[in-house]
C-alpha cells in the first residue's frame, strides 16, 4: 500500500478516532457531571428538609423546657400524685399557661402532663380550623401508655426525646421533656408531652426559593424495599424530573415517615444543549483540519519522499556508488539525502570491519571460537609430521556467576577485559588466547618441546590468574579450573581436543577448583562410570540390586546389642559391588537419593517386624539425607510405615550428619516435626564437618556419633585422649547420649568405656551384617573383656 493511501486512511481513522473519543467523554464526563451536579442539588434540597424537620423538634423541646421546668408545674404534678389532694393554687396556673394561646403561639396541636407511669394529669388537643380544644383522645392515651413501656424513664432535667410518631390522622413531631422543676436537686416526677402535626407544609418552607417539590409520606414496606438498605436512594429519572429519598425513624426507632424531594434535571438538560452545539462546531473543525493536512503532506512530504525514492532508485540500478544525490532543500529531506551520501562513501569501510569484528570477541576482543578453531585446526596441520606438539589449555573462571550476581555484571565485565589482557601478556607470541564464550577461555600453546615447557607455561598462566584484581575501588581475588590436552597424545581432532580439555577442566570443578588437570583415558572412564552408575541408580531399588546390612552398637555399660545401624550395600550389574562411598554422592547429586532412602526405611521396617517376632526388640539408626528431610512427606512416609509394620517411634533412630545443620531453618522445622512425634535424632560424623557448636543447642539432637577419624587417633599416653574426652563430656553436659564408632582394637574398646561413652561401634564389636546373620550374632558368648 502507498503511503500517500496510509496517510488518507490514517487521517481518516485519526478523525474519526478523535470524534469518537470526543463524543465518549461529552458523555460519558461532561453530561455525567451535569446529571451529579443535578444529584447533589437535590441531596441538598433533601439535607435542607430535613435540617428544617430537626429544627422544628428542636424548637418544640426548647418551647416545651419553658414550661416543664416550671416549679409552678413541678407543683402541680407533685400534687396531682397525692390521692387526697386539695384543690391547689397551681391548677390555674396550668390552665392559664396551657390554654389555647400556647397552642397557637407554639404551633401545636397537642400538650400533655404525665405522671411517671404515663398517666395524663393534665392535657388536650387543639384544632387550628376551629381554635378550640379537645380532650385527649383514646389514641393519645395508647400512645402515652407505649412511650411509658418502650421509652427509657427521665433521670434529670437535662433529659428530653423528641422524634415522630405515626397516628390515625398522619405523623406528628412530638417532644417529650421531663417535669422537675427550675431547682436541678430536685426528682423528675413526670413528662410533658407536645405534638404537632408533621404536614406538608412544615418542612417546604426551606426550599420556596427553588425548584425543588418535597412530600412527606408514611414508610411502606414497598418503599423501604425500593430503598435497598440506604439510608438515601434515587428513584430513576421519570421524564425530566429526578428524585431522592430518605426514610426518618420514628419516636421508637422504626421506619416512620420517607420524605421524597423531586426537582427537574435543569444542569443537565443546559449542559446538554451546551453539548450539541459544541459537537458541530468541532465536527466542522475536524474536516477542515483533516483536509488542510491532507493537502500540505502531499505538498510538503509526499512529493519530497518521491523525488528522493527516484534518485535511490537510479544509484540502486547503476551499481555506481559514485554517483551522489544533490540536495534541493534545506529541510530533513536534505539531511536524509546528505546522510545518504555519507552511507554510500563509508560502506565499503564499514564491510571491512564488520568481517573482522565478526572474529572477535566484542568484550575482550580476543579471537571468538570461530577464530579460535580456524587457528587451531591450521596449528593442528602445520605440526603433523613433525615432532613438535601442541597444548590446548581450557580455563573456566571459579565462582564468576557470584561475582556478576553480587557486584554486578559491569564489574564482571571489567574482570573479563582485566582477565583477558593478563592471559595475553602471560603466553608467547605465537600462541592464542581466546574466549569461548561467559567466563570460558581457551588458550592455543603452539610448538611445546617438552612436558617442562609446558609446565612454565602454565605457571606463568596461574601466576596471572592468582593476582588480585583492583577494579571500581574493589581489591578482588579470582580462581580458576584449567584442563590440558595434548597433541598428538590426546588426538589430532580440534573438536576432540576441546571436548577433552573441557573435561579435564570439569574434572578439577568437581574436585574442589583452583587447580590444572591434563585429560586422560582414566579419567573419561572415571566419567563414563559416574554417569552410568547415576543411570543405574534410577532403577536399582525396582531391580532389587540393593541390600541392608546391619552393624551391632553395644551399650557400654551392660554390654548387650540393643540397636543396630542400617547400612545400604549396592551390587551393579555392570560394575559389582559399589562402595556407599561412591554411590551415595551421585544418587545425592542425581536426586535419587529420595525414593532410595524411602526403600531403606521401608526395609529397615520390614526388618525390625521380623526381628520383634522373633523376640529381639532391637532399635535402628537410618542414615537421613539432608535432601530427605527438605522434601515434603518425610514424616507422613516414617508415621505410615510405623502403622503398617505396628512399630513403636523409639524402634527407628534417624542419623544426620553435620552439614545437614547448616541448611537453617527449614531443616530445624523438619527435625522439630520428627523429634515431636517420638523419634530420636542422631548427630553422625560429629566433629568433621562445618557446624557451630551452637548447633547443639539450637538442633533437637539426641545422641553425637564420634568420628572413627578421633578415635582412630587415640593413644594410651597421657593425654592421648584429650580430645575424645572433651567431646563426651561436653555432650553429657548438653544431656545427649554418646556413641563412639570405628573401634577396631582392644584398648579403644577399654578407653572409651572408661571415658564414659555410652554406646560402643566399630569392627571389633562386630562388622556389617545381613539382617539373617543377626540373631546368630546375638547368640554368640562374647565378653569384649579381652577375649576375641
Amino acid at each position: 500500500m502507498k503511503l500517500r493511501k496510509k496517510m488518507i486512511i490514517f487521517t481518516c481513522v485519526v478523525a474519526l478516532v478523535t470524534l469518537g473519543i470526543n463524543y465518549l467523554l461529552l458523555h460519558l464526563i461532561m453530561l455525567n457531571r451535569f446529571e451529579k451536579l443535578d444529584e447533589a442539588a437535590l441531596k441538598h434540597s433533601l439535607d435542607d428538609a430535613l435540617t428544617s424537620y430537626q429544627e422544628e423538634l428542636l424548637d418544640m423541646r426548647t418551647g416545651m423546657l419553658n414550661y416543664s421546668l416550671r416549679d409552678e408545674t413541678y407543683r402541680f404534678v407533685e400534687a396531682s400524685r397525692s390521692a387526697d389532694r386539695p384543690p391547689a393554687a397551681d391548677d390555674g396556673f396550668i390552665r392559664s399557661t396551657f390554654n389555647r394561646a400556647t397552642f397557637e403561639v407554639n404551633h401545636l396541636d397537642m400538650m400533655a402532663l404525665l405522671d411517671k407511669s404515663g398517666q395524663p394529669l393534665y392535657g388536650g388537643t387543639y384544632d387550628t380550623a376551629r381554635r378550640s380544644m379537645s380532650p385527649l383522645t383514646p389514641e393519645l392515651y395508647t400512645l402515652f401508655k407505649l412511650m411509658n413501656s418502650r421509652l427509657p424513664a427521665f433521670s434529670s432535667a437535662n433529659d428530653s426525646q423528641t422524634g415522630i410518631v405515626l397516628l390515625d390522622r398522619g405523623p406528628m413531631l412530638i417532644t417529650l421533656t421531663p417535669i422537675a422543676g427550675s431547682s436541678t436537686d430536685k426528682p423528675v416526677i413526670g413528662t410533658a408531652v407536645a405534638g404537632r402535626m408533621l404536614q406538608q407544609e412544615e418542612v417546604t418552607h426551606v426550599r420556596e426559593d427553588g425548584p425543588a417539590s418535597i412530600q412527606i409520606t408514611r414508610a411502606t414496606s414497598e418503599m423501604l424495599a425500593q430503598s435497598g438498605g440506604k439510608d438515601r436512594w434515587m428513584s430513576p429519572v421519570s421524564g425530566s424530573m429526578m428524585s431522592v429519598h430518605t426514610v426518618v425513624n420514628d419516636l421508637f426507632g422504626n421506619p416512620g415517615v420517607v420524605f421524597t424531594v423531586k426537582q427537574p434535571r435543569q444542569i443537565y438538560e443546559s449542559g446538554q444543549e451546551s453539548v450539541y452545539s459544541f459537537r458541530l462546531v468541532f465536527f466542522t473543525v475536524t474536516i477542515l483540519s483533516c483536509i488542510g493536512s491532507m493537502l500540505f503532506v502531499n505538498r510538503s512530504i509526499l512529493g519530497r519522499m518521491s523525488s528522493l525514492i527516484k534518485n535511490i532508485r537510479a544509484i540502486g540500478s547503476s551499481k555506481d556508488l559514485s554517483i551522489r544525490i544533490i540536495s534541493t532543500g534545506r529541510d530533513e529531506f536534505s539531511d536524509v539525502e546528505h546522510e545518504f551520501n555519507r552511507m554510500i562513501n563509508s560502506l565499503e569501510q564499514a564491510q571491512e570491519e564488520l568481517q573482522q569484528q565478526s572474529m572477535l570477541d566484542p568484550l575482550t576482543q580476543l579471537p571468538n571460537r570461530s577464530l579460535f578453531f580456524a587457528k587451531l585446526n591450521a596449528a593442528i596441520g602445520a605440526a603433523k609430521g613433525s615432532n613438535r606438539q601442541i597444548a590446548l589449555v581450557f580455563i573456566d573462571l571459579d565462582h564468576f556467576k557470584t561475582v556478576n550476581d553480587t557486584l554486578g555484571h559491569d564489574f564482571g565485565d571489567a574482570m573479563l577485559q582485566e582477565i583477558a589482557f593478563r592471559l595475553t601478556q602471560a603466553v608467547g607470541t605465537h600462541d592464542v588466547v581466546s574466549r569461548l564464550g561467559g567466563d570460558e577461555f581457551t588458550i592455543l600453546l603452539s610448538d611445546i618441546p617438552d612436558s617442562a615447557a609446558i609446565s612454565a607455561r602454565l605457571s606463568s598462566i596461574q601466576d596471572a590468574l592468582s593476582m588480585p584484581h583492583q577494579i571500581q575501588g574493589h581489591l578482588f581475588y579470582c580462581t580458576a579450573s584449567i584442563g590440558i590436552s595434548i597433541y598428538p597424545q590426546n588426538g589430532d581432532d580440534a573438536d576432540y581436543l576441546v571436548k577433552q580439555a573441557d573435561l579435564a577442566m570439569l574434572h578439577v570443578k568437581g574436585t574442589g577448583r583452583n587447580n590444572i588437570f591434563q585429560y586422560s583415558e582414566d579419567l573419561e572412564e572415571s566419567i563414563r562410570r559416574k554417569k552410568v552408575l547415576s543411570q543405574q541408580l534410577l532403577s536399582a531399588a525396582a531391580n532389587a540390586e540393593f541390600e541392608v546390612h546391619y552393624q551391632p552398637i553395644l551399650n557400654a555399660e551392660r554390654l548387650q546389642v540393643h540397636k543396630v545401624e542400617a547400612l545400604l550395600r549396592w551390587t551393579s550389574p555392570i560394575y559389582g559391588p559399589v562402595s556407599p562411598a561412591e554411590f551415595i554422592p551421585l544418587a545425592e547429586t542425581s536426586g535419587s537419593i529420595v525414593s532410595i532412602g524411602g526403600w531403606v526405611l521401608r526395609q529397615v521396617c520390614a526388618d525390625m517386624r521380623r526381628f520383634r517376632e522373633s523376640g529381639l526388640f532391637l532399635t535402628a539408626a537410618v542414615n537421613i539425607s539432608a535432601l530427605q528431610l527438605m522434601q515434603p512427606g518425610l514424616l507422613e512416609l516414617l508415621l505410615k510405615l510405623l502403622h503398617e509394620y505396628e512399630l513403636p517411634p523409639s524402634s527407628l533412630e534417624l542419623e544426620i550428619t553435620e552439614s545437614v545443620l547448616v541448611n537453617g531453618d527449614s531443616i530445624l522445622e523438619s527435625l522439630q516435626q520428627l523429634r515431636a512425634h517420638g523419634f530420636r535424632i542422631s548427630l553422625d560424623d560429629f566433629g568433621t564437618g562445618f557446624s557451630s557448636l551452637s548447633y547443639l543447642r539450637r538442633f533437637p539432637v539426641d545422641v553425637i556419633k564420634i568420628d572413627r577419624s578421633f578415635v582412630s587417633e587415640m593413644t594410651p599416653h597421657p593425654q592421648g585422649d584429650m580430645l575424645v574426652k572433651a567431646i563426651i563430656e561436653l555432650s553429657h553436659n548438653l544431656g545427649l547420649s554418646v556413641v563412639s564408632e570405628g573401634i577396631e582394637l582392644q584398648e579403644q574398646f577399654d578407653m572409651l568405656r572408661s571415658l564414659g561413652s555410652d554406646e560402643l561401634q566399630g569392627f571389633y564389636i562386630s562388622k556389617p551384617v545381613r539382617a539373617g546373620e543377626i540373631r546368630s550374632f546375638l547368640s554368640r558368648k562374647k565378653s569384649f573383656l579381652g577375649e576375641k
